[in-house]
């Protein structure tokens, strides 16, 4: 991007936006320890003492979803809440331009140093909150909120998370190029999976609750609001719409919006049938119960509404 721009700090060669908020199911202090690592013995040894921690940082198939969006050729990213680069990363491969933008130094630091490991020269590093960004408008092809849409809410900055999140679809909106697209992968609020299971509250059951009752439980069990919303298929178009967007297109990723090896037309109910009947393991009861119920489409159409999560295409 402009490098004359008035940042408000640079660390380490990495623009800042706005303030430094660390996150992430490491401790702080382990990714520091982990990053020292790399500095001094390299990525082999770091590989070797750090198996399988950092969320499974160098699978790159989190970005799989990536094969039903037409981008051109051509094309420039921006990855909202990158983390560690399990999106950025495989992007960079394909497209001339990646702009990871997360609110957390250390995982910006973290991705630098992975793209630096994988040669790439098209990847762009940034620290900030998404509402504090000056990117020219109209400069990308393609924005991605993975994981990221759930959580923009946690802020102080409006007086409801729904509002934020809207802001957030705006200025999505604002940043991408006329016939771009916007990619949001996240949870469906009446997952199946958090009968038992929390959701991002900590607590179970929230996302099925009314929004104030949702409030009060959480404000009586951790004594801070309920802002991580999330919503169903219809919650999500009506938000979505009201942004300014109407080209909408959601699909089913199996086995989820993060490892997304499967991405199922939300209309296709044949592919969805042939997935559980084929490709799930029936290793429970209620797998093969579902296998048995596969054929019929009343079935298919009412277990939509309880998938895990949705891939959302949305076009300008």
């Amino acid at each position: 991007m402009d490098s004359n721009k008035n940042y408000a700090k640079i660390v380490e060669s990495i623009p800042f936006f706005s303030e430094d908020r660390y996150w992430g199911k490491a401790p702080k202090e382990e990714l520091e320890k982990a990053i020292q690592y790399i500095e001094e013995k390299g990525w082999d040894e770091f590989k070797a003492h750090y198996p399988n921690k950092f969320d499974l940082t160098f699978e790159e198939n989190r970005a799989d979803w990536r094969f039903v969006v037409p981008l051109p050729k051509d094309f420039s990213v921006l990855d909202a809440g990158a983390g560690m680069g399990r999106i950025s990363i495989p992007l960079a491969r394909v497209a001339r331009k990646v702009v990871a933008l997360d609110q957390s130094f250390l995982r910006m630091k973290f991705l630098k140093l992975r793209v630096e490991k994988e040669g790439l020269k098209n990847v762009e590093v940034f620290v900030g909150d998404i509402f504090d960004t000056q990117f020219p408008k109209e400069s990308f092809d393609l924005i991605v909120m993975n994981g990221l849409l759930e959580w923009i809410g946690v802020t102080d900055r409006f007086s409801s998370p729904r509002k934020a999140q809207l802001e957030s679809l705006h200025i999505a909106k604002g940043l991408l190029k006329k016939g771009g697209y916007l990619y949001i992968g996240i949870e469906n609020s009446f997952a199946l999976s958090y009968l038992r299971g929390r959701d991002h509250s900590g607590l179970y059951f929230t996302s099925y609750m009314p929004r104030l009752l949702a409030n009060i439980y959480m404000k009586l069990r951790k004594g801070k609001p309920y802002n991580t919303y999330t919503y169903t298929k219809s919650g999500y178009e009506k938000l979505i719409k009201e942004a300014g967007f109407s080209d909408i297109e959601f699909y089913l990723p199996y086995p989820g919006y993060n490892l997304p090896r499967i991405m199922i037309p939300y209309g296709n109910l044949n592919a969805l049938a042939y997935l559980i009947s084929s490709l799930m393991p029936a290793v429970s009861v209620k797998r093969k119960l579902a296998r048995a119920l596969a054929h019929s489409k009343i079935i298919l159409r009412l277990y939509r509404y309880f998938f895990f999560s949705f891939g959302i295409v949305v076009r300008k």
